[in-house]
C-alpha cells in the first residue's frame, strides 16, 4: 500500500519548516541553525521581537555580559518550543494525508484536493492555537525576567541582596482568580509581597503556593514591581512612604 511519496513528504516538510522558521526569526532574531537558510521576513513592526521586549523591561538599559547570556538562554528555550511544535505539525500533516491516501486506495477511491486541503487546514489551526500559547507565555516570561534584571540592578545599588517585590494587578472583570490569590492579600486590594528568592523560576501550575517570575499564565497582565525600603501600602493598595527602616514584607508576613 503506497501512500504519500517521499518527494511529496519533503515538499510538505519544506512548506511547514519555512513557515515556522519565519515565525522563529521574527520572534527571536538571529538563530544559528537558520543562518544559512534564506527566508522572507515580513513584519510591520520596527521593534518586534522577544529580545526587544526584554530590553524594554530593563528600561532600555544595555544588558551586560551576564544579562546577555541570560537573554540568549531564554531565546534558545523559546526556539526549542517552536522547533518542537514545527516537527509535530510536519509529522501530523504528513501522517494524516498519508493515512487518507492509503484508506482511499484500499477502497478503490480517489482522494479529492478538497479533502487534503481540509486536513492541512485542520492541523494548521491546531498549530496556530499552540503557537499563540507559546508566544504569549514566552512574551510574559521575557518581560518579567527583564523587569527582574532591572530590579536586581537597582537593589544591588543599595545593598539589597534579596529584593522585596510585588505584582501590580490590573483588576477588572477578566482578572483571573489565580492572580488575585497569589498577587493580592485576602482583602483583594493590598499587593502580596514576595522576596526574589521565593519566586518560582519556571511556569506556574494552578494550585502552587508561590508566585512565578514567569507570570501565572499566558498573557498575564500583572507587572512585577520593586518595593523600596521604607515603603509600604496605603488603604487603596498604592505604594506610600512609611518611615525609615520600615519593612513591609516582615509586617505582612507576621
Amino acid at each position: 500500500m503506497i501512500g504519500v511519496s517521499g518527494s511529496t513528504k519533503q515538499n510538505i516538510g519544506k512548506i511547514v519548516d519555512d513557515m515556522f522558521d519565519n515565525i522563529a526569526l521574527q520572534l527571536i532574531g538571529d538563530i544559528p541553525r537558520l543562518r544559512n537558510k534564506k527566508l522572507a521576513i515580513i513584519s510591520m513592526e520596527h521593534h518586534f521581537g522577544l529580545a526587544n521586549l526584554f530590553v524594554q523591561a530593563m528600561q532600555n538599559k544595555v544588558p551586560n555580559a551576564l544579562e546577555q547570556d541570560l537573554l540568549r538562554g531564554l531565546l534558545a528555550s523559546t526556539d526549542g518550543y517552536i522547533e518542537s511544535l514545527k516537527n509535530k505539525t510536519r509529522t501530523n500533516i504528513t501522517e494524516r494525508i498519508d493515512g487518507r491516501i492509503r484508506e482511499a486506495k484500499l477502497k478503490g477511491q480517489k482522494v479529492s484536493e478538497a479533502d487534503i486541503l481540509a486536513d492541512i487546514s485542520d492541523e494548521m489551526k491546531k498549530a496556530k492555537t499552540h503557537m499563540t500559547a507559546i508566544v504569549e507565555s514566552e512574551a510574559s516570561k521575557l518581560r518579567n525576567l527583564g523587569t527582574m534584571t532591572s530590579i536586581s540592578r537597582m537593589a544591588a545599588s543599595v545593598g539589597d541582596d534579596d529584593p522585596t517585590v510585588f505584582f501590580s494587578v490590573l483588576r477588572d472583570n477578566v482578572t483571573c482568580k489565580e492572580c488575585i490569590k497569589l498577587h493580592l492579600m485576602p482583602d483583594g486590594v493590598t499587593p502580596r509581597l514576595w522576596k526574589f528568592s521565593e519566586l518560582k523560576q519556571g511556569y506556574h501550575k494552578r494550585g502552587e503556593e508561590n508566585a512565578s517570575a514567569f507570570g501565572l499564565h499566558p498573557n498575564c497582565r500583572c507587572t512585577l514591581v520593586y518595593l523600596s525600603r521604607g515603603f509600604g501600602f496605603n488603604e487603596m493598595g498604592k505604594t506610600s512612604y512609611q518611615e525609615e527602616g520600615y519593612d513591609a514584607y516582615k509586617s505582612q508576613r507576621k
